[in-house]
C-alpha cells in the first residue's frame, strides 16, 4: 500500500506541504494546494518576528511585541492600496485609498490598524505594514502592564480606575514620573515606566532649538541623545523612528527576552495557515499565503537610518522641522530626502567631514557647498584665504589646516573652526564672499 505523503503528492508547482501544526519543524506530507482548498475546515492568521536580543535569536510572537506604527497615531499609506471593510484580507473594500493618504490609526492589533481618514469620517482597516508615520507625529502611549489612574501623580494616590494592559492614551502632560491623562471620563495620573511610546523607537527627535537630533533612548520623561544631551519629551515636536526596533510586551518564558526589552526585528513573517483534514493525516496545517510584499532591493550606494545608527555619527543636519530632508557624515556623506533611507555621495568618498545646512538653503559638506539640496557641490573656501586670515590675526604661519565645524549665522553668514595643529580657529565670512574674518575670544 502506498505511504500517504506518494498518494497525495503531484506535481511540484502545485504542490504545498502540510504539517502536523503551525509548531512543526519538519512537513508530515504534500498535497496539491486544490485538495487541500476542498478539505479546508478553517484558516488562522500568524504574525512572527525573527528578532535578536543580547547577541541571541529568538521567534516571538505578533502579541509579543510592540513596533513604532502600533503606537503612531497619525499615518499616511505607502502606496494604493484597498481600505477594507473588515480585518481580513478577503473582506470587502470601503474603498481605495490612493498612496500617502494621511489617515488616524483608532485601534491597533498584531497585523492590522482600523483607521479614520484625516479629511472624513471614512473608517476601515489596512495592514500595519502598509503604512508609515508622519515624523510630525508624536503618537500614543501604551501601557504594558495593568495600570492604575490615580487621583495624584505620586504611587500612595487613591485609584480612580484600571487601565488594561496595551490600552492606547494620548497625554494631556508629561512629569518626571507621571503622565496626566483622560480615560473613561476620568482624569488622573498613570506611571510613566508602564508605556511604550514613540520616543522609545526614535533614531532622530525633533527640538524647537535643536533641530533634528540623534537619540540613544528614552529615560522615562526625558530622551539621552548621542551627545549625553537630555532633552524634555514634552520640548519634542517630531520622531524619525527604528523600524526594525520591537518592545517585548509579553514574556511567557525565561528562554525568551525580559519585559520591556529593546530587540532588533531581523524578519517579519505573516502568514495565513490553513487548516484542512486529510485521510490519514486528520487535521493538517499549510501556509495558504503569504501578508507581506517582498521588499524591494536596496541599491548599494543607499543605507537605512536604522543601519545608519549603527555607525558613528561624525556630523549630521536638517532642513527644519517641516523638512526631513538632510545630510549626514559617518564613513562617507550621505544625503536623505525622508529621514528613512540614505544615498552616498560619491564626492567625498568615505571621509568623514562636518555638514551643516543654512536656513537660506545652502548644504556644507567640508569646504564645499551645495545650492540645490546636495544634488551637485562646488568650493566654497579657499585655504590660502584662511591661511593668510590667520596669520594676519596671530603673527604666524598655521601649521595646518583642518575643518572641524561649520555653523549657520544670521544675515546669510557662516562660521567655521579650522584646527591649525596648534589651537582652534574661529573664522567667520558672508555667504558667497572669499574673504574670512578671524573671530578671537
Amino acid at each position: 500500500m502506498p505511504n500517504s505523503w506518494a498518494a497525495l503528492a503531484t506535481d511540484a508547482g502545485s504542490a504545498a506541504s502540510f504539517f502536523r501544526s503551525k509548531t512543526s519543524l519538519f512537513p508530515s506530507g504534500q498535497a496539491s494546494r486544490n485538495t487541500l482548498e476542498e478539505r479546508l475546515l478553517r484558516t488562522e492568521n500568524e504574525i512572527a518576528y525573527r528578532t535578536s536580543w543580547d547577541k541571541k535569536e529568538y521567534l516571538l510572537q505578533g502579541h509579543e511585541i510592540l513596533r513604532d506604527i502600533q503606537v503612531a497615531r497619525y499615518v499616511e499609506n505607502k502606496t494604493t492600496t484597498p481600505l477594507l471593510s473588515l480585518n481580513r484580507s478577503d473582506s470587502s473594500p470601503v474603498k481605495t485609498l490612493t498612496a500617502k493618504t494621511q489617515l488616524e490609526i483608532l485601534a491597533v492589533e498584531d497585523f492590522w490598524a482600523r483607521v479614520k481618514e484625516k479629511s472624513s469620517t471614512t473608517q476601515g482597516w489596512i495592514p500595519l505594514h502598509q503604512l508609515q508615520a508622519l515624523h510630525d507625529d508624536l503618537g500614543v502611549y501604551c501601557n504594558i502592564v495593568d495600570t492604575n489612574l490615580r487621583k495624584e501623580p505620586h504611587l500612595s494616590a487613591p485609584a480612580l480606575t484600571t487601565l488594561p494592559r496595551l490600552t492606547r492614551v494620548t497625554p494631556l502632560e508629561i512629569t518626571k514620573s507621571f503622565i496626566k491623562i483622560q480615560y473613561q471620563g476620568r482624569v488622573g495620573y498613570a506611571d510613566i515606566t508602564h508605556f511604550v511610546s514613540r520616543a522609545d523607537f526614535a533614531n532622530l527627535a525633533y527640538h524647537p532649538k535643536k533641530n533634528w537630533m540623534t537619540v540613544l533612548y528614552r529615560n522615562n520623561n526625558v530622551l539621552i541623545s548621542q551627545k549625553g544631551e537630555t532633552v524634555p519629551l514634552n520640548e519634542v515636536l517630531g520622531y524619525v523612528a527604528n523600524t526594525h526596533r520591537g518592545i517585548v510586551v509579553k514574556s511567557d518564558s525565561s528562554f525568551a527576552p525580559p519585559l520591556r526589552a529593546r530587540v532588533e526585528i531581523l524578519k517579519l513573517e505573516a502568514n495565513t495557515w490553513g487548516v484542512s483534514k486529510i485521510d490519514g493525516h486528520g487535521e493538517v496545517w499549510w501556509k495558504k499565503k503569504n501578508l507581506l510584499f517582498e521588499n524591494e532591493p536596496v541599491a548599494e550606494n543607499t543605507i537605512s537610518t536604522d543601519a545608519l545608527m549603527k555607525r558613528e555619527i561624525y556630523s549630521i543636519a536638517f532642513e527644519n522641522k517641516n523638512s526631513i530632508r538632510g545630510i549626514v557624515s559617518s564613513e562617507g556623506v550621505f544625503r536623505t530626502e525622508d529621514g528613512l533611507t540614505w544615498t552616498e555621495i560619491p564626492l567625498f568618498e568615505k571621509q568623514n567631514l562636518p555638514v551643516s545646512i543654512h536656513p537660506n538653503g545652502t548644504w556644507f559638506v567640508g569646504s564645499y557647498k551645495s545650492t540645490n539640496q546636495g544634488k551637485s557641490f562646488e568650493p566654497f573656501i579657499r585655504w590660502d584665504n584662511i591661511a593668510q586670515a590667520i596669520e594676519a590675526a596671530y603673527h604666524r604661519n598655521p601649521k595646518i589646516l583642518r575643518l572641524t565645524q561649520i555653523e549657520a549665522l544670521p544675515n546669510q553668514q557662516v562660521q567655521i573652526l579650522v584646527d591649525t595643529g596648534s589651537h582652534k580657529v574661529k573664522l567667520k565670512s558672508s555667504i558667497g564672499d572669499i574673504r574670512w574674518d578671524v573671530i578671537k575670544n
